[in-house]
């Protein structure tokens, strides 16, 4: 048996107390201790998920009705991709929770019901991320904006001190603990040349940016690295930060495997 380093997507579904986090999650990860989880899924997951829900909350509520909301969400640009998508599935689960709890509530009570919905589901979520039972949280990140969240002054939800956003004062301390071992930063840009790679995933935009942003990092070293070029670093972090003896818990292996495997590390994930 291993120990267990958790990914972001493994930390979401605890949370969230998911099906999946029952049947897999929390077994696996009683069986297979020490169970870790480093800051940087909690910074991903302040950036990520919680980000997108706040949005979708202030969002609904600065607008008139739910169909309102929706179009204003419709309208973003295509560049904002997969949070777009993700904003508006989450006002459409608060709709579906709102219709089920109150079906025959005029607009008014359906939108004070979604807004109640989805500021409870972000409270809990990073509630229940910060205080994970049995797991540790480890690899303390300076410029993570850390703390509890924060309402504007009509209500809107907001990031802990008003952002969502790394400290701009800190440099970037997730890149200074890769920086730190100058052989495993090569053998993950190795590991995602395209030449290494299945021809789906050579393709895939956020590995390509993640080879970018890790050569920019061997090259310019941490003090220089963009935020921007932190956040492209995802699974390249769990891989290069998974301690000896631990795996790599994760939903989605299919990114990892590479990655960890160029530095001889086990990734762990649902059959």
């Amino acid at each position: 048996m291993s120990g267990s380093f958790l990914d972001t997507t493994v930390v979401v579904e605890l949370a969230e107390e998911s099906d999946l986090a029952k049947t897999w999650g929390l077994p696996y990860i009683a069986g297979n201790q020490p169970a870790q989880t480093p800051y940087y899924a909690l910074k991903e997951l302040l950036a990520g998920r919680v980000r997108i829900l706040c949005d979708a909350h202030n969002r609904l509520q600065a607008a008139e009705n739910v169909g309102e909301a929706l179009m204003a969400l419709a309208r973003m640009p295509g560049v904002a991709g997969r949070k777009k998508d993700a904003a508006i599935q989450s006002l459409a689960a608060a709709l579906s929770t709102a219709f089920e709890t109150n079906p025959t509530g005029g607009r008014d009570d359906i939108k004070r019901e979604m807004l109640q919905d989805l500021a409870l589901k972000v409270s809990r979520l990073w509630r229940n991320a910060r205080k994970t039972n049995g797991i540790k949280i480890i690899q303390p990140l300076a410029c993570f904006n850390n703390g509890s969240l924060s309402h504007g002054p009509t209500g809107e939800l907001r990031g802990p001190a008003d952002s969502f956003n790394c400290l701009e004062s800190e440099r970037c301390a997730a890149a200074a603990y890769i920086h730190d071992n100058a052989a495993s930063l090569s053998k993950l840009i190795d590991a995602l040349h395209p030449n290494n790679l299945d021809p789906a995933a050579a393709a895939k935009n956020e590995n390509q940016k993640r080879r970018k942003a890790l050569k920019e990092l061997k090259h310019a070293g941490p003090t220089a690295f963009g935020k921007a070029s932190c956040r492209a670093l995802g699974d390249a972090y769990f891989a290069a930060m998974c301690p000896a003896g631990s795996a790599v818990l994760t939903t989605n292996s299919s990114d990892h495997l590479p990655l960890c495997a160029s530095l001889g590390k086990a990734v762990v994930s649902p059959k």
